[in-house]
């Protein structure tokens, strides 16, 4: 599919378009009507939030998401974008976090830390920044996939932990900078989650959770899907057990993933 990706990350600031709308302006030969000077202000004002817009069609482009049936047309980052052409395992969970939740983030993370890969979460509060958190000082690479623009899509209380992420490891966005965050941005945040992974791991997670939202696609795009069990006392947090009720495999050390990993590693 080929398209001007400047012409697509400009048309993605405007709110109610999305990758839909593209698509089917591309597929029907439709022109945006963007002169080469409007394209050449808007390509400099990412270089000067140090911004890279990358196409799927960019050697850059993580492989692993293109597989996926709904793939990005285009990737905002900001950071290392080396780190999109790694092995990724993804590791989400709820806001809701407990000590037993924040432990066992750490302890699954300790035991991965020798391994190249990286870690990718969402940059939401609870289980997903502890993620990223615990990954930088672990010395482990994280990517922050956020929803909405790429300078909104996260809570105001993580403003000090994104721009680590971004001086250390990477964040993406599907929409620019300045498109304001809505509800819908997070389902379709969550299929990047989901396709950039060769595995998905849920860390508590309530029965309506967005983390059973990413699991679902996970499955659908053919991934491994990894929950760690939840007491049944936890009434709040009770997706884990679901997940595994619906066939998912149970996490209990750090060892099952790294045997995950060499095994694909193999082929």
């Amino acid at each position: 599919m080929k398209f001007n990706k400047l012409e697509v990350a400009y048309m993605l600031q405007k709110e109610g378009i999305g990758r839909k709308y593209v698509i089917e302006h591309i597929l029907h030969h439709q022109v945006f009507r963007l002169d080469q000077k409007t394209l050449r202000k808007f390509g400099n004002l990412m270089l000067s939030q140090n911004i890279k817009v990358l196409s799927c069609n960019d050697s850059e482009y993580p492989q692993l998401l293109k597989e996926i049936y709904d793939f990005p047309l285009v990737l905002f980052c900001k950071g290392n974008t080396k780190l999109l052409n790694k092995e990724m395992i993804t590791i989400v969970g709820t806001r809701e976090m407990t000590k037993y939740g924040k432990w066992c983030v750490r302890y699954m993370l300790e035991g991965v830390k020798e391994q190249d890969i990286v870690v990718v979460s969402g940059l939401a509060r609870g289980i997903d920044a502890q993620v990223h958190q615990q990954c930088l000082d672990l010395g482990i690479p994280t990517v922050a996939v956020v929803a909405g623009g790429i300078d909104k899509g996260y809570p105001k209380s993580n403003k000090g932990l994104y721009q680590e992420i971004a001086k250390n490891g990477l964040i993406i966005s599907e929409f620019p900078p300045g498109r304001v965050i809505v509800k819908g941005m997070f389902p379709v945040r969550n299929r990047i989650l989901a396709g950039l992974s060769l595995a998905i791991v849920v860390v508590e997670s309530g029965e309506q959770g967005g983390s059973l939202i990413t699991a679902r696609m996970a499955l659908e795009y053919g991934r491994e899907v990894f929950c760690i069990p939840c007491g049944i006392n936890r009434f709040a947090l009770q997706g884990c057990n679901i997940l595994l009720e619906r066939g998912s495999a149970p996490l209990y050390s750090p060892k099952q993933l790294t045997t995950f990993l060499s095994d694909r590693f193999k082929y």
